[in-house]
């Protein structure tokens, strides 16, 4: 039997209790965690709706703020780490399920997907669906590009969504993870890159279940809204550059099934905002930094601020650049932090205007085969 997980902080108390119901109902799921990052108003709501929820259904139904485990900014990986924490020492199920608390689109079929694929023996399941093509830039630009460049042998670069929330674990696999010192330490953003890398690099087998409903959230306005994300996952990648991944993981992916008009026409953020951040918050440390990059990334980013220029970060340029920030990024310098959001914007803006508005179908062939190249140019490097 399973537990269910909903971290969530400053969520719509309504979406979450929906999404609590959905899940304790559920005949695989014994009970229910909600974990708060703190008591604001949708903790509150929670915590009186929950012994009526138990109450009616007989299983538990429980609503707790996250502990402060990391030592990372406090964070979404607090929140997942006092669940797996949970699971291990207030339960014996085997199986814990984790979902982001504001999906408007889940049901008992992503619990019931998850539950058939751990029964075919998979230590992990995780949900992948349908994104629109400017949507989960950080996933193909940062993470999946990361991964190919540091592990282009291994499975890392092939997992669809690398930092989606929504996955099964077995008991073993949360054994693992909390005994993994660099998991339990990254308290922020980073922690779904965290537990993708350590479920490879253990070992597990895993399991991509298919969701054709997608995943219904709200919306990003400018890429501002993804800035802290961004730098957050980019640094937990870079801090295991120099682990080890190994071969021939037993990964199978699900076949991805057809695409609604919803998703294929639904813009991902704010174009126009997020093309004028390009000219603001330069600094004359910024500019010397430039001089790391290869000459025109560094022309050229220098120019958007004062005309934007987008053509120059194709996906060649993309890969040298990281490289370079795989080397010299600083997290904890504003200057770096500031710069790695700028090449990642006019990286996004450049891919937007040249790729995206060719429709969905040639972006997704394009991004995937854009992971592809990188992990064989990777594999081929000295």
């Amino acid at each position: 039997m399973s537990v269910v997980v909903f971290p969530f902080k400053r969520e719509d108390p309504d979406v979450l209790l929906k999404n609590v119901r959905i899940a304790v109902a559920h005949p695989r799921v014994r009970g229910v965690v909600c974990i708060g990052a703190d008591e604001d108003a949708c903790f509150r709501a929670a915590a009186a709706a929950a012994p009526e929820i138990a109450r009616a259904t007989g299983k538990q139904v429980e609503v707790i703020v996250q502990e402060r485990i990391g030592s990372k900014r406090p964070g979404k990986g607090d929140g997942m780490n006092t669940g797996l924490r949970y699971f291990l020492t207030k339960t014996d199920h085997k199986r814990i399920h984790f979902y982001d608390a504001d999906i408007l689109s889940f049901s008992e079929e992503w619990i019931t997907k998850a539950e058939d694929a751990a029964d075919q023996g998979y230590h992990v399941v995780r949900h992948y669906f349908p994104r629109a093509s400017t949507d989960a830039m950080i996933t193909w630009f940062i993470t999946r590009t990361g991964f190919a460049l540091l592990w282009p042998r291994s499975e890392l670069p092939r997992i669809e969504q690398p930092l989606g929330g929504e996955l099964l674990l077995t008991r073993p696999v949360a054994e693992a993870l909390v005994a993994d010192p660099r998991v339990q330490a990254q308290s922020d953003w980073g922690i779904d890159t965290l537990y993708t890398f350590a479920t490879v690099a253990g070992g597990f087998s895993m399991y991509e279940t298919y969701l054709g409903v997608g995943k219904l959230h709200k919306l990003y306005g400018t890429l501002t809204d993804l800035r802290t994300m961004l730098i957050e996952c980019f640094s937990a990648l870079q801090s295991l550059a120099e682990e080890k991944v190994p071969e021939g993981t037993v990964h199978h992916v699900e076949y991805q099934g057809p695409v609604s008009e919803t998703v294929k026409t639904k813009i991902g953020y704010n174009f126009d905002g997020t093309l004028a951040l390009l000219a603001q918050g330069w600094t004359e440390r910024q500019l010397a930094l430039l001089d790391l990059f290869p000459a025109r990334v560094r022309d050229g980013l220098a120019c958007c601020r004062s005309f934007p220029q987008l053509g120059f970060m194709d996906d060649e340029a993309w890969y040298d650049t990281y490289r370079v920030l795989l080397r010299e990024f600083q997290a904890d310098d504003p200057d770096w932090q500031e710069l790695l959001f700028k090449l990642w914007i006019v990286r996004v803006l450049g891919y937007t205007v040249t790729v995206a508005l060719r429709g969905y179908d040639v972006a997704m062939h394009h991004l995937h085969g854009m992971v592809e190249r990188y992990a064989r140019r990777a594999a081929r490097a000295p």
